[in-house]
């Protein structure tokens, strides 16, 4: 566990920020590796029930890019082998909470009579679950590619994650939605970098995350770059 010094000084929203500029410049200078791995992503998922693994795949090699490791391609490979079962298991569990949502919903939002005042506020009830089952799913994968590998736990770490840290988990959802829109708009981003940026973001958000409770992690080197320094990279280079 974390010193009292070092849950003192944890701040969400110093934590939060300090991801996503990690995340944008890893990104930046992993640009090549990010497109190609995000291919590779979409070419495993072909297969639909390989999906699950494909992005615990992805999610190895974020975290290793999170964590200034080496990584390649192959990382995407030996991840998707190693994760193939408790991803598999998390990507039916996935399809029977939409199904059992979906019709529970269509369900209980027709209810007519007396039954309507109920009925549409147990469907809204069901809708906020649905919101925190996505809100789950930003700390799973980077769980299961940490080494958590029962399916209990990984579903028991990943909600007592978000409800222990709302603000940062909503935050990182509301940074991944401006990804997608980002990504929609462009068109050719959600072929070449979206799940690959997705795994990025929620790898560099959880390893911030995961120091307000471990201190086994070591500690990051400080990103002094700029956002100015993105349109005028001469002056990195003049002062190095």
């Amino acid at each position: 566990m974390p010193s009292p010094d070092t849950r003192t000084s944890w701040r969400p929203q110093l934590a939060l920020y300090t991801a996503f500029k990690r995340f944008f410049w890893m990104t930046y200078d992993n640009i090549g590796l990010m497109i190609l791995a995000n291919l590779t992503w979409l070419v495993l998922s072909l297969g639909v029930v390989t999906a699950p693994a494909a992005t615990a795949g992805l999610a190895s090699l974020a975290a290793g890019i999170a964590a200034g490791r080496e990584v390649s391609l192959r990382t995407i490979l030996r991840g998707f082998r190693e994760h193939f079962v408790p991803a598999l298991k998390i990507g039916v569990f996935d399809l029977a909470v939409v199904i059992v949502l979906w019709v529970n919903v269509d369900f209980y939002s027709h209810l007519g009579g007396r039954a309507a005042v109920f009925g549409f506020l147990f469907a809204g009830l069901l809708i906020w679950g649905a919101a925190f089952w996505l809100l789950l799913h930003i700390h799973i994968y980077p769980l299961m590619v940490d080494g958590e590998r029962s399916f209990r736990r990984l579903l028991r770490t990943s909600a007592l994650l978000t409800l222990d840290n709302l603000s940062i988990t909503i935050g990182l959802a509301l940074q991944s939605l401006m990804l997608i829109m980002l990504c929609i708009l462009t068109g050719v981003g959600i072929i070449a970098l979206l799940s690959a940026m997705l795994s990025l973001l929620h790898a560099t958000g959880q390893r911030e995350l995961l120091r307000k409770y471990r201190d086994d992690i070591p500690e990051d080197v400080p990103e002094t770059r700029t956002w100015r320094q993105l349109w005028r990279p001469w002056e990195t280079s003049s002062r190095s």
